[in-house]
């Protein structure tokens, strides 16, 4: 069964039967306000229960409100991807982009330099991409969400 089938199905379905956007948007509400006070009350099986029964109340909102539920999830993961910080090192230059977009670059002139953009893609959480001159077909890639100093070398070139 596929997406479209499934929320037809549900749709269809006399429990989820609404006769307004309004109501649809309250048994939503309700739905994910029970869940909110078992979650508080240390109940996370009821929880998970609640949150469970909710998605169809929402897709039922959405389709009452107008909405294509499938446009929004794929909208939203595009969104996802096209908002994430890269920062590129090519030699001696920076280049700091989101998603395709160039946002900044400067020159590394010093250590100090490079250490501080080091720095800054680990206070702004970017994907750091270090290309060394003599290799620039090749990229290492480190990550400063993962708690490590984010920059991976090839084993010839570690630094001393």
């Amino acid at each position: 069964m596929d997406f479209q089938e499934a929320l037809d199905e549900i749709c269809g379905s006399q429990h989820y039967q609404t006769k307004s956007p309004l109501e649809a948007l309250k048994y939503l509400h309700q739905e994910v306000t029970e869940s909110q006070i078992a979650w508080l009350r240390s109940n996370p099986d009821k929880a998970r229960q609640k949150v469970s029964e909710a998605l169809p109340r929402l897709m039922v909102a959405m389709r009452l409100l107008g909405i294509d539920p499938m446009a929004v999830i794929e909208a939203k993961a595009r969104g996802a991807t096209q908002r994430q910080r890269i920062m590129y090192i090519i030699g001696n230059r920076v280049e700091v982009r989101v998603g395709e977009e160039l946002r900044g670059s400067w020159t590394i002139w010093s250590e100090e330099d490079l250490r501080e953009v080091h720095n800054l893609a680990r206070e702004f959480e970017c994907v750091l991409v270090h290309t060394p001159p003599e290799e620039a077909n090749s990229y290492q890639v480190g990550f400063f969400n993962s708690g490590g100093n984010g920059t991976t070398y090839p084993s010839s070139k570690t630094p001393s």
